[in-house]
C-alpha cells in the first residue's frame, strides 16, 4: 500500500539544449468504478516511447470508488528554445491474471511547467463506457523560472562549461549516500530494491549537492586539489544516475569556482573600480542561491516524508476504525449469539418438561416395557448440537478477547505514531518558518532585481526618447530649412509675376491711350492700314485660344460664353447702328471705347483679386504649417520638461538609496569576518547532517520493511475475519435450521398426542362394550345353568367353548390395546406393530372361523337336540325362546365385530400418514447430521488457525518490541539533526543576508556609474536642444520679416479697395449714361434710318477694329490667367474647403458684365477675405508670443539642470 516505485529517468539528449523538470503526481482517485473490477492498478506510459514510467500498487475498489495512496515521480526534458508537447498516458488496469484494461487518459505536462502550486486534476477514462473519472494532483517541483533568471542561468551554465572543460569524467566519491545505498541494494532481496532505491535517490539529491559542494569549497580553500573519482558499485548507479552525476559535478565545480573567486577578489571588492562579469558578489549570491535551493530541496524531503507519515497515519487510523467497527459487531453478534443460546436452551427445557408430562400422562399397561430410540437419539443429537454451539461460542470469546488485545496494541502504536508525527510537525513548523523566511529573502532578492531592471528600462527609454527627440529636432530643422527656402522661391516668383503683371498693365494702359487717340483723329483709311496687322493676330490669337481649350475643359466653357456674349453685343451694336446718324456713330463709338475701358479696368482688378488670393491662400498655408510646427514644438518641449522632472526625481531617489547602500556596505564589510567563520561552522554541521542522512535512509529502510510486514500481517488477520465471519454465517443458517427441526418435532409430538388420545378413547368404548357383552354372557350363563341344570354335558361343554371364545375375544382385545399403546410410544417399531397387526388379523380371521364352526356345530346338536327333545318341547319352549334371544345378542355381537373391523382399516390408514412423516423427518434428520460432521470439521481448521493466529501475534509482538526499541533511537537522532538544522538554518539566514547585501552594494554602484553616464549624455542632449532654440530664434526673426513683408500687402490691399471703390461709382455713372443714352437711340431711330443704311459698311469695320482690339486685350489676359492657373491648382483646394458656400465660378467675366450683383458678391467675398486675414494674423501674434514665454522657460529650465550637473559633477570629484 505504501510503496513507492522506481521512476525511469531518461537521460537529455546529446544534441538538443534542454532543462530538467520534475514533478510528483498524488492523490490517485478513482470515481464511478462500475462492478465487477475489485483491484486496480494504474500505470504512467510516455506516449513518445510506449514504455511504462511508473506503477501504482493494487488498490480495493470500495462503494465504487478506487484509491491509491503513493506519490509518484517523474522528470521531463524540455528545450529552451522550442516548447514542444510532452504527453503522459494514465491507463488504469485489473490487478488480477486477467490483465482487461479499465480505460485511459492522458496529460500534456508542457501546461504544468510553470505552475509552483499542486494543481488537482480530474480527467474522464476514454475507452470506457461507464463515466469513471480519474482524479489526482500533479506538482511541479522545478518550475521553469522568469526570462531573467533563465538569461543569467544561462550565463552562469556557460561560464561553468567552460570552467570545466578539463575534467569532464569527475563523479561521486563512495562516501556519498547514493553509493552506499547501491551497495545495500546489491545485497538485499529482490523484493524491495526499486523501493529502497527510489528512496535513496530522493533523499540524496539535495545531500549529494550540498555535500559535495562544500566539500568541493573546503578542499579548494586549503589550496588541495584533489579529483573526484567515481566507484560505480552497481548497474543502477551507472545508468539511473549518469545525468545526476553530471548535474553534480556541475554544481561542485561552480562552488569551486565561487569560493576561489571570494577569496582571491577581496582587494578588487574593497577597490571597486572596475565592474566585471565575474565579481565575487556575484560568485557569492550564486553559493547562496545554491544554499537556498539545497535547503528547498531538504525541506520538499521533509516534506514528503511527512506527507508520507500523515497518509501512514490516516491508514492506520481507517484501519482502527475499521477494527473497532468489525469488533462492535463482533459483539452485537455474540450478544445476539448468547441471547439465542439462552432461548434455545429454554426450549429444551421446555421440551424436556413436555416429554416427562406426556410420559407422565400416558396409561400404565403391562406391556409398555419398549422405549423410544427414536427421539432417544433426536434428543441425544440435540445436546450434541448444544455442546458444539458453546464450545463455538467458546472459541469465538477467546477470539474476540485476542481481537481485542491486538487493538489495544494497535491503539498503543498509534499513539506512538500520533506522538513521533506531533513532533514532525513541530519539526515541519519549524521548518515552514524557514522557508516563509527564505521566502522572504527571495522576494527581497526579486524586488531588488525588478527594481534593477526597472532602472534599466527606464535609462534605456530615457535613451530611446531622447534619440527620438534628437532625431525629431533634426528633421524639424530641415523641413524648416525646406520651407524657409520654398517661402523664398515663391516670394521671388511672386514678386517676378507681380512686375510682369504690372508691366503689362502699363503696356496696356499706354495701348488703351494710343487706341483712343488714334480712333478720335485718325482717318478710316489709316485706320483701314492699322487694322489690317492687328486682324492677323487677333487670328493667331485665336488659333491658341483653341489649343488652350483642347488643354483647360474649365476655360473653354468660359471663352465660349464670352464669345456668345461679344456676338450679342455685336448684334445689339448692328441694330444700333442702322437707326443712328454719323453723329450717333461717333457717340457709340465712344460709349465703346469708355465700355472697353470699364472691361479693361474689370478685367485688370480680377487679376489683382485672383493674384491676391493665390498670395492670401499660400500665406494662409504656410501660416498653417507653422502654427502645427509650433504646436508639435511646445508638445516636445512639455514632454522634455516632464521628463527633466522625472529624472530629478529618480535622481534624488538614487542618491538617496546611494546612501543608505554605501551604510549598509560599510555594515557588510564589518559581517564579512563573520561569515568566514560561520562558513567554517556550516561546513562541520554539514557532515554531521550527511552521516544523520545516511542514518535516516538506513531507518527508513527498516520502517518500510516493517510497514510492509504489518501490511501482510493487516491482509492475513483481514483473511481470517472473512473466514470467521463466513463460519459464523455458516452457524447462523445452521441455528436456523435447527429451529426449523425443533418445530417440526413439535409438530410432530402434537400429533402423536391426538393420535394417542384419539386411540384412548377408542380403547375405552370398545373395553366399555366388551365389559357389558361379558356382564350379558354371565347373565346369560347363569339362566343357562338355572335352567339348563337339567341339561345334558353336552350342552355344558358347548357353553365352555363360547366361554372360552369370550375370553379369547377379550385377550384379543387387550393385545390390541397393548399394540396400540405401543404405537403410540415409539414410531421406530411400526414394522413390529404392523406384524402384531397381521397376528391379530389372523387370530380374529381364526375366531370368525372358529365361531362359524362353532355355529355349526351348534346347529347340528340343534337338530340332534330336536330329535332328542321331540318329547320335551312343551318343556323346553322357554328354554328355545331364551336360546333365540341369546343368537339375537350374539348377532349384535357379530355386528359389533364389524364396526370393529371398519374402525381398524381407519387406523390403518392414519398409521401410514404417520410412516411417511416418519420417514421425512428421518431424511431431514440425515441431512442435519451431516451438517453437523461438516461443522465439526470446520471447528477443527478454526482450532489449526487459532494457533496460526497465536504464533503470528507472538511475531507481531516481538516486531513490535524491535520497532519501539528503533523509535527511540531514531527520536534521539531526530533530536540531534533538529538541533544541527536549526544551527543550519541561522547561519544560512545570516550568509544568505550578507550575500545580498554585497549584491545590492555591488549593483547600486553599478547603477550609480550608469547615472553618471547618463547625466554625461543628457548634458549632451541639453546642448543640442540649446542649438535648437537658437534655430528656433531665426526662424522668429524670419517670421517677423514675414509679418512686415504681409503688412505691406495689406496697405497694398487697402489701396486697391479703394481704388476699387471709385471705379464702381465710375461704373454705377456710365450705365446711368448707358440708360439714357439708349433712350436717345431709340428715339432717333425713326428719323435717321435711312442715314444709318448708307454708313452701315463703314461703322461695322469701325466696329470689327473696336472689336479687334479687345479681343487682343482679352487674349493677352487669357494668356496671363492660363500661367497663373497652373501655378494655383495647390491653393484651389483649400480655396474649394473655405468657399463651399460660394460655389465656383463658372464664368466670373460673364457675371460681372451682365449683371450689378455680381460686383457685389465680389465685393463682399474680397471684404469676408479681408476680415479671415487680420483675425488670423492676430491669432499668429498671440501664438508667437506664446511661443516665445515657453522658449523663455525652456531656457530657465536648462540653467537649473546645468547647475544640477556641475552639482553632480563635484562629489563625483
Amino acid at each position: 500500500m505504501f510503496r513507492l516505485h522506481k521512476t525511469r529517468q531518461t537521460p537529455p539528449p546529446s544534441n538538443k539544449s534542454g532543462e530538467k523538470i520534475d514533478f510528483t503526481f498524488s492523490n490517485f482517485k478513482l470515481v464511478q468504478v462500475p462492478k465487477g473490477w475489485d483491484r486496480l492498478i494504474m500505470s504512467i506510459i510516455s506516449m513518445e516511447n510506449g514504455k511504462t514510467m511508473a506503477k501504482t500498487s493494487k488498490a480495493v475498489v470500495r462503494n465504487g470508488s478506487c484509491q491509491w495512496t503513493e506519490t509518484l515521480s517523474e522528470s521531463i526534458w524540455v528545450s529552451k528554445t522550442v516548447m514542444e508537447d510532452c504527453f503522459f498516458k494514465l491507463v488504469v488496469a485489473m490487478g488480477s491474471a486477467r490483465s482487461s484494461i479499465l480505460g485511459e487518459a492522458t496529460v500534456n505536462m508542457t501546461g504544468y511547467i510553470n505552475s509552483t502550486i499542486t494543481v488537482p486534476v480530474s480527467l474522464p477514462l476514454k475507452k470506457c463506457n461507464h463515466g469513471t473519472v480519474l482524479q489526482m494532483k500533479i506538482q511541479c517541483l522545478t518550475p521553469r523560472r522568469k526570462p531573467m533568471d533563465n538569461e543569467s542561468k544561462q550565463t552562469n551554465f556557460h561560464k561553468e562549461g567552460n570552467s570545466t572543460e578539463h575534467s569532464p569524467d569527475l563523479s561521486l566519491t563512495s562516501d556519498s549516500p547514493e553509493s552506499l545505498i547501491a551497495n545495500s541494494d546489491g545485497s538485499s532481496p529482490s523484493s524491495a530494491p526499486r523501493q529502497e532505491e527510489l528512496v535513496s535517490r530522493e533523499a540524496s539529491f539535495s545531500a549529494s549537492d550540498s555535500h559535495c559542494s562544500y566539500d568541493s569549497a573546503a578542499s579548494n580553500l586549503n589550496g588541495d586539489t584533489r579529483s573526484l573519482m567515481g566507484i560505480q558499485d552497481s548497474p543502477i548507479s551507472q545508468n539511473g544516475n549518469s545525468h545526476i552525476d553530471d548535474h553534480l559535478s556541475h554544481s561542485n565545480h561552480s562552488s569551486f569556482v565561487s569560493q576561489s573567486s571570494f577569496s582571491d577578489n577581496k582587494q578588487e571588492f574593497c577597490a571597486a573600480s572596475t565592474l566585471r562579469s565575474t565579481d565575487p558578489s556575484k560568485n557569492l549570491l550564486e553559493a547562496a542561491e545554491k544554499t537556498i535551493e539545497e535547503l528547498h530541496a531538504e525541506a520538499k524531503m521533509r516534506e514528503r516524508n511527512a506527507d508520507k507519515l500523515m497518509l501512514d497515519l490516516d491508514m492506520l487510523r481507517k484501519e482502527y476504525s475499521d477494527q473497532s467497527k468489525n469488533n462492535a459487531i463482533l459483539a452485537m453478534e455474540l450478544s445476539a449469539a448468547n441471547v439465542e443460546r439462552y432461548g434455545l436452551q429454554k426450549e429444551v427445557e421446555q421440551l424436556k418438561t413436555l416429554l416427562e408430562k406426556s410420559i407422565a400422562k400416558q396409561p400404565t399397561y403391562e406391556d409398555s416395557t419398549f422405549e423410544d430410540a427414536g427421539t432417544t437419539l433426536l434428543h441425544k443429537e440435540l445436546e450434541n448440537e448444544i455442546k458444539f454451539l458453546k464450545e463455538s461460542n467458546d472459541s469465538l470469546a477467546l477470539q474476540l478477547k485476542r481481537s481485542q488485545d491486538a487493538n489495544v496494541e494497535l491503539v498503543s502504536v498509534l499513539q506512538e505514531l500520533e506522538q513521533t508525527i506531533e513532533k514532525q510537525k513541530v519539526e515541519m513548523g519549524t521548518i515552514t518558518a524557514l522557508q516563509s523566511q527564505v521566502s522572504e529573502l527571495e522576494n527581497c532578492m526579486q524586488l531588488n532585481s525588478e527594481e534593477n531592471s526597472n532602472l534599466m528600462i527606464q535609462l534605456q527609454q530615457s535613451r530611446e526618447s531622447e534619440k527620438n527627440l534628437q532625431a525629431e529636432v533634426q528633421y524639424l530643422e530641415q523641413m524648416k530649412n525646406k520651407e524657409s527656402d520654398a517661402l523664398l522661391d515663391i516670394e521671388d516668383e511672386y514678386k517676378t509675376k507681380l512686375a510682369a503683371k504690372e508691366r503689362e498693365i502699363i503696356g496696356l494702359k499706354v495701348k488703351l491711350s494710343e487706341s483712343r487717340k488714334e480712333g478720335n483723329f485718325a482717318n478710316p483709311e489709316s485706320r483701314k492700314g492699322h487694322e489690317a496687322p492687328l486682324i492677323r493676330e487677333i487670328e493667331a490669337l485665336k488659333v491658341k485660344l483653341e489649343e488652350l481649350e483642347t488643354d483647360c475643359n474649365e476655360l473653354t466653357d468660359e471663352n465660349l460664353e464670352l464669345l456668345l456674349k461679344i456676338k450679342e453685343t455685336k448684334n445689339n451694336v448692328n441694330g444700333g447702328v442702322a437707326s443712328n446718324d454719323f453723329l450717333s456713330d461717333e457717340i457709340s463709338a465712344k460709349l465703346a471705347m469708355r465700355e472697353q475701358k470699364s472691361e479693361m479696368l474689370f478685367l485688370e482688378e480680377k487679376l489683382r483679386k485672383k493674384i491676391l488670393r493665390e498670395i492670401q491662400s499660400d500665406y494662409n498655408s504656410y501660416i498653417l504649417e507653422l502654427e502645427t510646427q509650433t504646436i508639435e514644438l511646445e508638445a516636445k518641449g512639455t514632454e522634455v520638461v516632464k521628463e527633466l522632472t522625472q529624472k530629478r526625481t529618480e535622481m534624488q531617489t538614487l542618491e538617496a538609496t546611494l546612501q543608505s547602500k554605501e551604510e549598509e556596505n560599510m555594515e557588510l564589510r564589518m559581517n564579512q569576518s563573520k561569515l568566514q567563520d560561520m562558513h567554517h561552522q556550516l561546513l562541520a554541521a554539514e557532515d554531521k547532517c550527511e552521516y544523520l542522512r545516511r542514518e535516516n535512509t538506513k531507518l527508513q529502510a527498516t520502517n518500510e520493511t516493517l510497514i510492509e510486514e504489518c501490511n501482510s500481517l493487516n491482509k492475513s488477520a483481514e483473511g481470517l475475519r472473512n473466514e470467521k465471519s463466513e463460519l459464523e454465517e455458516h452457524c447462523a443458517q445452521l441455528e436456523a435450521k435447527l429451529k426449523e427441526c425443533s418445530k417440526k418435532v413439535e409438530v410432530l409430538d402434537e400429533n402423536l398426542t391426538l393420535v394417542i388420545e384419539d386411540f384412548a378413547s377408542k380403547e375405552k368404548k370398545l373395553t366399555l362394550e366388551l365389559n357389558a357383552i361379558h356382564d350379558k354372557s354371565k347373565k346369560l350363563e347363569a339362566k343357562l345353568k338355572l335352567e339348563e341344570s337339567s341339561w345334558n354335558q353336552m350342552y355344558l361343554e358347548k357353553t365352555n367353548e363360547v366361554e372360552n371364545l369370550v375370553l379369547e375375544v377379550e385377550n384379543l382385545g387387550k393385545q390390541l390395546s397393548a399394540a396400540h399403546h405401543e404405537k403410540e410410544k415409539t414410531a421406530c417399531e411400526i414394522s413390529g406393530l404392523q406384524a402384531d397387526k397381521l397376528r391379530l388379523d389372523l387370530a380374529l380371521e381364526e375366531a370368525q372361523s372358529n365361531l362359524k364352526l362353532t355355529l355349526s356345530e351348534f346347529k347340528k346338536i340343534e337338530s340332534g337336540a330336536k330329535t332328542q327333545v321331540e318329547d320335551l318341547l312343551g318343556e323346553l319352549t322357554a328354554a328355545r325362546e331364551n336360546h333365540e334371544i341369546l343368537m339375537a345378542e350374539h348377532e349384535k355381537a357379530l355386528k359389533l365385530l364389524e364396526s370393529y373391523k371398519s374402525s381398524e382399516g381407519k387406523l390403518k390408514t392414519i398409521v401410514n400418514e404417520l410412516e411417511l412423516k416418519l420417514t421425512v423427518s428421518e431424511y431431514e434428520r440425515q441431512q442435519v447430521s451431516e451438517q453437523s460432521t461438516n461443522m465439526k470439521v470446520q471447528l477443527l481448521k478454526i482450532e489449526n488457525l487459532q494457533d496460526d493466529i497465536s504464533a503470528l501475534t507472538d511475531e507481531r509482538n516481538a516486531i513490535k518490541a524491535d520497532k519501539e526499541k528503533l523509535e527511540a533511537s531514531l527520536y534521539l537522532i531526530s533530536r540531534e539533526c533538529d538541533d544541527l538544522k536549526a544551527e543550519k538554518n541561522y547561519s544560512t539566514q545570516q550568509i544568505s543576508t550578507l550575500q545580498k547585501v554585497v549584491s545590492e552594494i555591488e549593483d547600486y554602484k553599478h547603477d550609480k556609474i550608469v547615472l553618471e553616464e547618463k547625466l554625461v549624455r543628457t548634458e549632451g542632449d541639453l546642448v543640442a536642444k540649446q542649438a535648437l532654440l537658437m534655430q528656433d530664434e531665426e526662424i522668429k526673426n524670419e517670421l517677423n520679416e514675414i509679418k512686415q513683408t504681409n503688412r505691406q500687402f495689406q496697405q497694398q490691399i487697402k489701396q486697391l479697395q479703394e481704388e476699387k471703390d471709385k471705379l464702381l461709382i465710375k461704373a454705377q455713372t456710365l450705365e446711368e449714361k448707358l440708360k439714357l443714352k439708349v433712350e436717345e437711340k431709340q428715339k432717333q431711330r425713326h428719323s435717321n434710318s435711312h442715314r444709318n443704311k448708307r454708313e452701315l459698311s463703314l461703322q461695322d469695320r469701325h466696329y470689327d477694329s473696336n472689336e479687334g482690339s479687345h479681343e487682343n486685350e482679352f487674349a493677352r489676359v487669357m494668356e496671363a490667367n492660363n500661367k497663373y492657373r497652373l501655378r494655383v491648382n495647390r491653393s484651389r483646394l483649400s480655396e474649394g474647403r473655405r468657399s463651399q458656400s460660394n460655389t465656383p465660378r463658372k464664368s466670373s467675366i460673364e457675371g460681372e458684365v451682365v449683371a450689378k450683383e455680381k460686383y457685389e458678391r465680389t465685393k463682399s467675398t474680397l471684404e469676408a477675405e479681408l476680415s479671415d486675414i487680420r483675425e488670423r494674423y492676430l491669432q499668429m501674434s498671440l501664438k508667437y508670443a506664446e511661443v516665445e514665454a515657453q522658449r523663455e522657460e525652456l531656457v530657465m529650465k536648462l540653467k537649473g539642470v546645468k547647475s544640477i550637473r556641475r552639482w553632480f559633477s563635484n562629489p563625483s570629484n
